[in-house]
């Protein structure tokens, strides 16, 4: 495949989890991922469209989340953006500890890190971008 970009904006509505994933799903098999590194893929690119609508945008249809896909011949880069207010990584609790074994949510952060190759994290006055790369 040659170079590709395409952005996706949209209100962060829940329902529109479901069409990103599908986008990404055709993405990543037209760039030449195998079934397995799609899956991961689109895994980790829903946890984080996810955490924007609900942590970062608070549901709110009026905040957008961007979605930036970028293929080149070595990879996919996934950009992925809210209008919240930010947030450290560093201050998420890890799922591995006892304490949060049993919790019903923060594995998210945590498994998008162990599926992607790089993940970046840019913390603003305009939101969070998200910035995660599975080499092909």
């Amino acid at each position: 495949m040659t170079n590709f970009s395409k952005t996706i904006r949209f209100p962060s509505l829940i329902e529109n989890l479901e069409k990103i994933e599908k986008e990404s799903t055709e993405i990543a098999k037209d760039a030449g991922f195998d079934e397995s590194t799609i899956d991961d893929i689109s895994i980790a690119l829903t946890e984080l469209v996810n955490n924007a609508i609900h942590h970062a945008n608070k549901d709110n249809p009026e905040k957008e989340v961007i979605v930036v896909f970028n293929v080149e011949k070595n990879g996919i880069t996934i950009s992925i953006t809210d209008e919240g207010e930010g947030f450290s990584p560093k201050n998420v609790s890890n799922p591995l500890d006892p304490e949060n074994l049993l919790a019903d949510s923060g594995r998210g952060l945590y498994l998008v890190e162990a599926l992607m190759d790089e993940v970046e994290y840019k913390i603003t006055d305009l939101g969070t971008e998200v910035i995660i790369k599975k080499n092909l």
